[in-house]
């Protein structure tokens, strides 16, 4: 038998390091390239971005966004549309301010999914605690 010299999981890690989908300026940044995304899924048969997007799409079901606030998102990230132009098109009376604020309060939400399904890369913080562990455990034995 041969051996696959193929890196099959390169796609899933490199999306990770670009998207940290535990915080809001992950799912910023996944929404905002969500139109990138779905290139590469249906032109280049991505599998790991199509995985991300079907990620994406569970999440914002699991967030029970309000209808204000689906409907903020999708014209924010996927008509591609200002602030403004979102406030005026939703009928907010504050328009920038509303709006901004209903984007916002969404990505949290999702944000919060991703973070309690541990989709996340490993925190700073958590890096370094798996990695000292092994090390109390011999200073440990040293002792």
């Amino acid at each position: 038998m041969g051996v696959c010299r193929v890196d099959t999981a390169k796609g899933h890690r490199e999306l990770a390091v670009r998207y940290a989908l535990n915080d809001r300026d992950g799912v910023d940044a996944l929404l905002s390239d969500v139109h990138r995304l779905g290139a590469r899924r249906f032109e280049r048969g991505d599998y790991a971005a199509s995985d991300v997007l079907i990620d994406l799409d569970r999440a914002i079901e699991a967030a029970r966004l309000t209808p204000r606030q689906r409907e903020a998102l999708r014209l924010y990230y996927i008509e591609d549309m200002t602030l403004e132009d979102v406030g005026a098109a939703m009928g907010l009376a504050s328009g920038r301010k509303r709006a901004s604020r209903l984007v916002i309060t969404g990505l949290n939400r999702i944000a919060a999914v991703f973070s309690r399904w541990n989709y996340g890369e490993l925190t700073r913080i958590q890096q370094w605690e798996s990695a000292t562990a092994g090390a109390e455990v011999n200073e440990e034995e040293i002792a």
